[in-house]
Formats: C-alpha cells, sequence, structure tokens
C-alpha cells in the first residue's frame, strides 16, 4: 500500500526518491535521500555562499580631486571639509587663510607685539635715565670732593691716599659747641644728607667699615644729629 502525503522526496532532479526520512542539508537546507545528503553528491551551493558571505568587503576611496584617480582602502578626510584625499592632494588648500581672515589675524598678532614694544620702550628708558642718573651721581661726587678738598681740615700727617673728606652737617640741636645736646636729646647718629636716612646709629663704627660696605662714598655729605628716629629732615640742614 503507498502513502502518497508520507515522506519528502530528494531535491535532486534526476533521483527523486520518496523519503520517509529524509536528510536535510545544513548548508543549502534542501532535502535528499541518503545518497545525494552529502555535500559532494549533491554539489551543495550553501557551501559557496557561506565562504562567499565570509570574505572581508573591502571599500576603495577615490581622491576627491578632480585631476586625480588614485584609490586608496583607508579614507583620509580633510578636517575642514570633511572629503577624502590622497597624500599627494592632502593640501589642497581647503585650510589656507583668505585675506579677509590674514588681515584679520595680522592685526590680532600685531596688538600683543605693538603693547610689547610700547612696554620695551618704557623699561629701556627707565634703564636709560637710570644710568643718566648714576653718572650724574659719581660726577656730582666729584665735584663735591673736589671743593671739599679745597676747605677740608684735618692731620697734615695722614698720607694723601689715606685720605677721606665728607662736608659735616652738625646737629641742630646743639646751640654752643662748648656744651653738649639740649635736653631731652637722644643719642647722636649719622645719616644721609641726600636722603635723610640713617647711615649709623652707632658712633664706634669704624669709616673703614662704612666705606667697604658703601654706606659711605669719599667726598659725601652726612648729618650728625641727635634723634630716635631712622631719618630726618634735610631741609634743617643748609
Amino acid at each position: 500500500m503507498e502513502f502518497p502525503d508520507l515522506g519528502e522526496r530528494c531535491s535532486i532532479q534526476d533521483c527523486k526518491q520518496l523519503n520517509f526520512l529524509p536528510f536535510v542539508c545544513n548548508h543549502c537546507h534542501n532535502i535528499f535521500c541518503k545518497e545525494h545528503f552529502h555535500i559532494a553528491t549533491h554539489k551543495c551551493t550553501g557551501i559557496q555562499d557561506n565562504v562567499a558571505s565570509t570574505k572581508p568587503k573591502i571599500s576603495s576611496y577615490v581622491c576627491f580631486d578632480e585631476s586625480c584617480k588614485e584609490t586608496s582602502p583607508i579614507e583620509m578626510l580633510c578636517v575642514k571639509c570633511q572629503k577624502h584625499f590622497c597624500l599627494q592632494h592632502r593640501y589642497h588648500g581647503c585650510l589656507e587663510y583668505s585675506n579677509e581672515e590674514k588681515t584679520t589675524k595680522l592685526k590680532k598678532w600685531q596688538i600683543p607685539k605693538k603693547q610689547f614694544a610700547e612696554a620695551k620702550a618704557i623699561v629701556d628708558q627707565e634703564i636709560t635715565d637710570t644710568l643718566n642718573k648714576s653718572k650724574n651721581t659719581a660726577l656730582a661726587n666729584k665735584i663735591r670732593l673736589m671743593r671739599i678738598k679745597g676747605s677740608a681740615v684735618g692731620h697734615k700727617n695722614v698720607p694723601m691716599n689715606e685720605r677721606c673728606y665728607f662736608l659735616v652737617y652738625p646737629s641742630t640741636k646743639i646751640s654752643n659747641t662748648n656744651i653738649g645736646p639740649s635736653k631731652g636729646a637722644s643719642r647722636l647718629q649719622l645719616f644721609h644728607h641726600a636722603t635723610g636716612a640713617l647711615i649709623c646709629n652707632e658712633m664706634d663704627t669704624l669709616l673703614t667699615k662704612l666705606l667697604g660696605n658703601s654706606e659711605l662714598v669719599d667726598g659725601q655729605s652726612v648729618i650728625l644729629e641727635y634723634s630716635d628716629g631712622m631719618s630726618v629732615d634735610t631741609s634743617l640742614y643748609k
């Protein structure tokens, strides 16, 4: 007895054998008999499709320059226009500044340059003024020293190369040279006549020490005054 509704027939056109236990190919998913279920006997197309699908797809990028047809498997996009260019045309003018942009950036760059030039000019002028002042001070000291030498009073037995000259302004708090300081005056101190600043408050300090420390200069004008302060009013000593 035949059962036409049972089983499946082999997919091979020359076979078409009815199978109650058919074989299904795992690759092409077709039905085969026991003689044709091997992939070699039915020339399975599923294997070829799987192999083709596993092959990597290689993209090819064409240079955007109209005169260039060079391709590359790696996309190299311009950071500005976001278009692909080959190595030869990667500098395609997209990043170049327009004349207006160049003018704007040039003006912006010139601002700190101008500020630097102005600051440098001020510093240079200050240095020049300081040097001139120093030269004038040195010249004034030489002239003052020459004047003091002409009227200086001191021991004649001191060798010329060991002599130092000072123009000394006495204390305003002593009314008579034969008496001491006025009542309430402090100890005697030495001050600069030019600035009124204190030079020394210990009168037993050697002059060689003050000269060595450049606290005193040969030919300098000084003030001897009884004071507790760190400076005196120079307008009182003329």
